[in-house]
């Protein structure tokens, strides 16, 4: 009876193994000395979690390491030099760095400088962790001690029974222990199965809205009023909200919410129907569980056109608020945002949004003339600055236009953009970008991406761009953590998987990076980008023919960018081929008299092509510049035929990357 017990109990809990390791108060006693208490919170080192009353508290890597350390010395002023060699240890840091963590960990705990309850701050020299700490062995609860109380008279009768024999006593010994750790295991199981809430949901993918009878040139109204959810949504508190770059792969697809939750990780499926009768809107969204696809939730909004910004609002605040019960710790919705004051404004902003998510060059010069419309009608509509700012960046950023074009006008919408609202997160990433790929303002770019975060920790997008910061500094660890994030956000996006495939190509793993370029080529054959990459990979790697047929097929896929050029051309240095590579290099020469030609790109070939006078020319032209490029100066291989000149070290000074 009692192994019948037993096992139906193991089988419950391991068929609700996922939930259940969310109790850290039922982990088995072995895994004790790796959990820390303190207050409300315990730290388990083992697993490297937080939680707080139960619950997981999200901490960045370097976040954990710092609270692991203080905690381990508790009521113990540590110096900041400590702190930097114990949580970065062999690594060049800024001590801002530490500011940064420091701040990210007081907001994690709930405390502030100003009144603090845990970390204290001594000035000139570092800190103190001042809570009462001790491990959860040291200190039982009503239950533990019930339980404990519950074994010894149980071990005690067994112990008393007159005239047995020793293998009686062995058995009624085992027979305690085993009652013991059943008692263990039901009561966890009974708090477990007895728990009458609703599951919770946290997390779910918002599907393309279908449009239905939209007039001509309105079809993107389907699509904006989805994204506008989804950013609507992703602000609230730990509710994972995939990204529009997965969601939007199933425009048009038969699959079923249960289908589609298994392929994106996903509890709910939200999905919308737009229908369009003379002058009203009517949209029928409904929330279907990706269980059983019984649908959760559902409700139709019928407004005029001229309302149809408030109808995105209104979508996102009725399903939060649904949702409320069962997401913890939603927070309040943002609704007191400035609306636009006309649907023709708002057609415009939704019409900027479009262009900038098909990510072209046209596309993103037609997104910021959108933007700029919108500012126009009205100006202290802070997400179309934020829009403006975006597009701007990323005119930049794919080497459209030069970094001095584009970059300070993204700056300048951007601060106009917090000026108006500080909490727009989009903002936030944007100036984080600036301030790493143009200013080169090392610290203050890693605090605004932490805040972007912060504010919108659903963002794939400045999830992966942090990522990338963290790569051109050589943490490459904290910038896989970040990626793998953004990936479980956008796990159908081939930028992010490609994404992976840079850090592990800066960090010169060159086989994980073909690897994860080659899950690219599998799903997008025609990607110019993981054709020049891969190419890049196989150059480090030594296998140059293959390198050349990648950096071949990747030119025509590219629109002919210089990038892919440049890199054909490197390959030919490295092979001896010269004459080929200088013919490439007059190329770019010519192409950079009509459009924007990296001059990094160029001193790399000439760095290949052993002319390093040549090279170091240009790389005083890219300083100048300010070609972002100049970022990877510290990690990436093209770079290491010129890494022993002195002049190295004076540009990477310059970039304000330590030597």
């Amino acid at each position: 009876m009692t192994a019948r017990i037993a096992d139906v109990l193991l089988k419950g809990l391991k068929n609700r193994g996922k939930k259940f390791q969310n109790f850290p108060k039922y982990q088995m006693s072995e895994l004790e000395s790796h959990r820390i208490v303190f207050a409300e919170f315990e730290l388990d080192t083992a697993r490297r979690k937080l939680y707080r009353d139960g619950r997981s508290v999200t901490l960045y890597s370097k976040t954990f390491d710092l609270l692991e350390f203080l905690a381990e010395k508790s009521g113990t002023v540590i110096t900041k030099n400590d702190i930097l060699n114990r949580v970065w240890a062999g690594q060049f840091v800024e001590e801002a760095n530490l500011s940064v963590q420091i701040s990210a960990l007081r907001k994690a705990l709930g405390e502030s400088k100003d009144a603090p309850r845990f970390i204290v701050t001594i000035p000139g020299t570092g800190y103190k962790f001042v809570a009462d700490v001790h491990n959860p062995g040291d200190t039982p609860d009503q239950e533990s001690r019930e339980l404990a109380a519950r074994d010894e008279e149980i071990n005690k009768l067994a112990a008393g029974r007159i005239g047995e024999s020793r293998s009686d006593q062995r058995y009624a010994l085992f027979a305690a222990a085993g009652l013991g750790l059943l008692i263990l295991f039901g009561l966890a199981a009974y708090r477990y199965f007895s728990d009458d809430q609703e599951k919770r949901i946290d997390s779910i993918a918002v599907l393309p809205f279908v449009s239905q009878n939209l007039n001509s040139g309105n079809e993107y109204l389907a699509d904006g009023l989805a994204e506008s959810v989804i950013y609507s949504l992703s602000g609230l508190p730990e509710l994972r909200v995939m990204s529009r770059n997965s969601t939007f792969r199933y425009r048009g697809s038969e699959a079923d919410a249960k289908s589609i939750g298994l392929e994106l990780n996903v509890q709910a499926i939200l999905t919308g129907r737009v229908v369009q009768q003379n002058d009203n809107l009517s949209v029928s969204a409904e929330l279907v569980s990706a269980n059983d696809n019984s649908v959760i939730w559902g409700e139709q909004f019928t407004r005029k056109m001229s309302d149809l910004e408030r109808l995105q609002t209104e979508i996102a605040e009725a399903f939060s608020q649904k949702l409320r019960p069962k997401v913890i710790n939603t927070g309040i919705y943002p609704a007191d945002r400035p609306q636009l004051d006309n649907p023709e404004t708002y057609r415009l902003y939704l019409l900027g949004r479009y262009h900038l998510n098909r990510l072209t060059d046209d596309d993103f010069r037609k997104a910021a003339d959108y933007f700029q419309q919108v500012i126009a009608r009205q100006p202290n509509y802070a997400p179309a600055y934020a829009g403006l700012a975006e597009s701007h960046h990323r005119l930049s950023g794919y080497n459209a236009v030069s970094p001095h074009h584009g970059f300070p006008k993204a700056r300048e919408a951007a601060l106009k953009a917090l000026e108006l609202d500080p909490t727009l997160a989009e903002a936030h990433a944007t100036l984080a970008a600036v301030k790493h790929l143009y200013d080169w303002d090392w610290p203050a770019a890693e605090a605004e991406f932490m805040r972007a975060i912060e504010l919108n920790p659903n963002s794939s997008d400045t999830r992966q761009t942090y990522g990338f910061y963290l790569s051109t500094l050589g943490r490459f660890d904290e910038a896989i953590a970040e990626i793998r994030r953004a990936q479980e956000l956008d796990p159908l996006s081939i930028e992010k998987i490609a994404g992976l495939g840079e850090v592990h190509y800066l960090r010169r793993n060159y086989d994980q990076a073909i690897e994860h370029y080659h899950k690219v080529l599998d799903m997008e054959p025609n990607s110019g980008f993981a054709h020049w990459a891969t190419g890049r990979a196989l150059l480090a790697n030594g296998k140059y023919e293959e390198a050349i047929a990648a950096f071949r097929r990747s030119i025509p896929l590219s629109g002919d960018s210089p990038d892919e050029r440049a890199e054909l051309a490197r390959a030919f240095a490295r092979m001896g081929r010269k004459e080929d590579a200088v013919k490439i290099v007059d190329e770019l020469k010519r192409m950079s008299e009509s459009r924007y030609v990296a001059p990094v790109s160029i001193a790399s070939i000439y760095g290949e092509l052993g002319n390093p006078d040549l090279a170091f020319t240009w790389f005083d032209k890219a300083v100048a510049d300010k070609d972002f490029l100049l970022v990877l100066l510290k990690v990436d291989p093209m770079f290491d035929n010129v890494r022993a000149d002195a002049r190295f070290a004076v540009i990477l000074r310059r970039v304000g990357l330590p030597e």
